[in-house]
């Protein structure tokens, strides 16, 4: 072992000696050249052809005023291109490059984005890169159209045995999907705590589904208790003998 470290010692020695004791111009001069050849060899190297793996980000041209996505678009996708490195370093590091332009049809229901569009999308957007291949050959999107319904407002069936409400809106217009909004109950019902007083006002949050926007997201409510009211008891009838 201390032999090969004596070797060692001595090649850095000899390697180190013929630039030792030189003008600061020598480093200077040696440092540039450096460089230069640096410079000159990742020059050469990006102009050869090379094949790698881009998340190439996207952008998803529809009508959103009318239609809703019912899962997330995604963002990039993974794809697998060949080209010149100088066009794959300005690819890799974002450099005035374009999103890949996605259109699909809206329509209601399950779609699927076939490869063709996969391909042109990305093509028009790579120019100078071979799209080799991508993340699976279809995609799967789910569309549905933005339906709106003006319901009024209710206590739930448990809470109004028990309180009289009226609430400021009484009407509240919801905004989402149309498979969920069509589903909502009318009237909407709007819970409230299972604690409240004999009467009085307050404001109270409407509650709505994921993807579904009420118009307002509180309202005022004014309720009283309502009077008790016990059973009667039927009387027996009273025979005259």
């Amino acid at each position: 072992m201390p032999g090969l470290l004596n070797r060692a010692a001595r090649l850095v020695r000899w390697f180190v000696r013929p630039f030792a004791g030189k003008e600061p111009s020598f480093y200077r001069a040696v440092t540039a050249c450096l460089l230069a050849a640096g410079l000159f060899w990742q020059m050469n190297a990006l102009n050869k052809t090379y094949t790698t793996r881009l998340n190439y980000p996207l952008a998803w041209r529809y009508d959103s005023a009318r239609y809703v996505p019912m899962r997330p678009l995604p963002a990039a996708l993974p794809v697998t291109v060949t080209g010149e490195g100088w066009r794959l370093l300005r690819a890799n590091m974002g450099w005035g490059i374009l999103p890949a332009e996605m259109r699909p049809v809206p329509l209601p229901g399950t779609r699927y984005l076939p490869a063709d569009a996969w391909r042109r999308g990305l093509q028009n957007a790579l120019e100078g890169v071979q799209v080799n291949e991508w993340a699976g050959d279809t995609l799967r999107l789910t569309f549905d159209r933005y339906a709106t319904r003006q319901l009024p407002l209710a206590l739930p069936p448990d809470s109004a045995r028990r309180y009289a409400a009226r609430f400021t809106p009484a009407v509240v217009t919801f905004r989402g999907p149309a498979s969920l909004v069509n589903q909502l109950p009318n009237p909407y019902p709007v819970a409230v705590s299972s604690s409240l007083a004999g009467s009085e006002e307050m404001d109270v949050v409407i509650n709505a589904p994921a993807r579904v926007r009420p118009s307002v997201r509180r309202v005022s409510m004014e309720y009283q208790r309502r009077p008790d009211v016990s059973p009667r008891v039927p009387r027996r009838a009273t025979s005259n003998r």
